[in-house]
């Protein structure tokens, strides 16, 4: 009897490995683009039966850091947080990973990736990720020789920068009012002007700039003679470019800060600077010392003669330079002396006189700036220092008597209002200042509140001096005695309500010894015990 084989069943399957792969292209052009890295790393998985589950991309960032990188940043969030579905990522190169000044910052993130279980190859290498030490050795040189790759770049693009810097060209940015870019081929032929960011034709051309519209080089120009001549500052002469609807190469309004920027710049006079400062290797951008400056003087024919603008650059210093506070107060006398007075808006009309912001800051306000320099304060200031007074009284006064409320004994609470206290859970006491003031016929008076809101159950009011300077008395009011909404205390007859009249805060709350004029007032006392 002949034995038949047995038929054997199919093997299952062996599962798939899943994968990530991460691509990146820098700005320039690169024959390893995001498609042919694409089409490599999907060789390898093939190759591999490695299943593709997701593509994490930098399109067009560099390799020298992590910021700005949205896809690396993306892959590394997902390790940490554990959302990776994948066990490997697919990386082009291991400069494709990162171009880092710092070796050990690609390390690192290849690291936190293999610490959650996930390895990651370098496809095109010649070697295998596989934690040996002929690996880590290659993956230490190959992360040195990419970001001296980048290092080397950076030298010679700087050096061809400043080349073509002394040769007259502009190496990037706008050209400015006034101002237009021309481009040049390789071989030095114009082209022709490029409008306001417009790009240039090809890589190979360079910039130069010239002059823009008749119309705006003759602004540039009477800018330049306001500034020097007519002292007008920064912002006049913005407010006056936009009062005559003078657009600009942006049709936006004029700005101080453009105007600044048109009596500062030295291409205005056909100078171009190059190497001012400098952020290199994607470093934090830092100033370099004037030795390192590359200047061209008549790169193009000026706009403005650079005698005018060494002026302004003078008139410029004069203006910044601090004036001493003799300086300040003759620049009042004088301004009082032609006006007959002297107020805000004659002092931001003037040119030439500082704001009056500078002088609050010498003098603390316009008020005391004026009483310096001899001169009789605005109403509108003198009731800016008095309001001030008031309220660096009331704040004093407040904490005065909240001391004495708890040296009596007493408790107190704070309301809700900023001036209202609430004493031993019971009596709503309320602080008032009020200032003297001048009714028509000229006679004093103080005005204190009572029955205004927040209504309280006794109104402790501070009565400043005739000058509004400092403190003649106090009053205690009990509310209920009173029908109408205020008191109105008469310079002309002292003794108006000195029943409630204290000469001292602390004698109201019963502390120390009392003075002969405060016994009329013991009546209203608060009793805290």
């Amino acid at each position: 009897m002949t034995r038949q084989p047995t038929s054997q069943a199919p093997s299952p399957p062996l599962d798939r490995r899943r994968a990530a792969v991460y691509v990146r292209m820098s700005s320039s052009p690169q024959d390893r683009s995001i498609e042919h890295q694409c089409e490599r790393l999907q060789q390898y998985a093939d190759e591999h039966d490695v299943d593709v589950v997701k593509m994490y991309a930098d399109s067009g960032k560099s390799g020298l850091r992590i910021n700005g990188r949205d896809g690396l940043r993306e892959l590394m969030d997902d390790v940490a947080a554990r959302k990776t579905d994948f066990e490997m990522v697919l990386v082009y190169d291991v400069s494709r990973w990162g171009r880092f000044q710092d070796t050990d910052e690609g390390a690192h993130y290849e690291f936190l990736c293999r610490q959650a279980g996930i390895q990651v190859i370098y496809c095109a290498e010649q070697f295998e990720n596989d934690g040996s030490a002929i690996a880590s050795i290659l993956k230490g040189m190959k992360r040195t020789m990419a970001a001296e790759y980048s290092r080397e770049l950076s030298a010679k693009v700087f050096s061809a920068q400043c080349r073509f810097a002394t040769q007259g060209y502009k190496m990037g940015g706008f050209a400015g009012y006034g101002l237009r870019r021309v481009s040049y081929d390789r071989d030095g032929k114009r082209r022709r002007v490029l409008k306001p960011g417009e790009r240039k034709a090809a890589a190979t051309d360079r910039v130069r700039f010239c002059w823009g519209p008749q119309r705006e080089v003759e602004t540039v120009r009477q800018i330049y003679h306001w500034y020097v001549y007519d002292k007008l500052g920064d912002t006049e002469i913005a407010a006056k470019l936009n009062a005559l609807k003078m657009p600009t190469e942006w049709r936006r309004p004029w700005t101080p800060f453009l105007v600044k920027s048109i009596l500062t710049n030295e291409k205005y006079i056909g100078r171009i600077m190059f190497n001012r400062g400098s952020a290199k290797m994607s470093t934090p951008r830092a100033l370099n010392p004037p030795d390192d400056w590359i200047c061209i003087d008549d790169a193009f024919p000026p706009i403005v003669a650079p005698q005018l603008f060494e002026k302004a650059a003078d008139e410029r210093l004069r203006r910044n330079r601090p004036k001493t506070p003799d300086e300040l107060l003759q620049i009042l006398r004088a301004l009082y002396k032609k006006h007959g007075k002297v107020t805000v808006s004659i002092i931001n009309a003037t040119p030439g006189v500082p704001n009056p912001k500078y002088f609050n800051a010498r003098f603390g306000t316009l008020a005391e700036a004026y009483s310096a320099a001899g001169l009789p304060a605005a109403r509108p200031l003198l009731r800016a220092r008095t309001l001030r007074s008031v309220r660096q009284l009331r704040e004093a006064t407040m904490s005065a008597i909240k001391m004495a409320i708890e040296q009596a004994g007493g408790m107190h609470v704070q309301c809700e209002h900023p001036w209202l206290l609430r004493l031993n859970g019971k009596v709503i006491l309320k602080l008032v200042v009020a200032r003297s003031r001048h009714d028509a016929a000229g006679h004093i008076r103080w005005r204190i509140p009572v029955h205004t809101w927040p209504v309280a159950d006794f109104v402790l009011c501070v009565q400043m001096d005739a000058a509004n300077a400092g403190v003649m008395g106090y009053y205690l009011i009990p509310v209920a005695d009173f029908i109408q909404g205020h008191i109105i205390l008469r310079g002309e007859h002292p003794a108006d309500r000195g029943q409630y009249r204290y000469q001292t805060l602390a004698s109201i709350f019963g502390l120390g010894t009392s003075e002969a004029n405060d016994t009329q007032g013991q009546s209203t006392r608060l009793a805290l015990d």
